[in-house]
């Protein structure tokens, strides 16, 4: 069944009523400095973005930096369906920060964008 785009644009609409919260999207601008390596700065990109995050069950892994040991959880963020974000962006939100692991956005009909998002806690 094939919706019609009134429908769509009311299902848009409710979806809407679903993001509780705001966040930040980043971008990260790199500088070359004079070692031949580069410094990374980001920058707030979009501000008091509608969204939700939420954590996705059992979830929490450990992870092997260097000689530390590292734990990180994963999420899973919605935000409106023409919200512009990518994968080399990264969100803010309640005062924690996440890096975008994978954009989910392929569907047909969609009434929002999904990032699953990592952090380190």
């Amino acid at each position: 069944m094939s919706l019609s785009t009134l429908e769509i644009a009311q299902l848009r609409g409710d979806q809407d009523d679903y993001f509780p919260d705001t966040c930040t999207l980043q971008k990260v601008a790199r500088t070359s400095d004079d070692q031949g390596g580069f410094t990374e700065v980001w920058s707030n990109t979009y501000t008091s973005v509608s969204c939700r995050v939420s954590p996705i069950r059992a979830s929490l892994v450990e992870m092997l930096e260097g000689d530390q040991v590292s734990a990180a959880s994963r999420w899973i963020l919605s935000v409106a369906h023409n919200q512009a974000i990518s994968e080399d962006m990264r969100v803010v939100h309640d005062g924690e920060t996440y890096e975008i692991e994978h954009l989910e956005d392929t569907h047909s009909n969609r009434t929002a964008r999904q990032a699953y998002l990592m952090r380190l806690d």
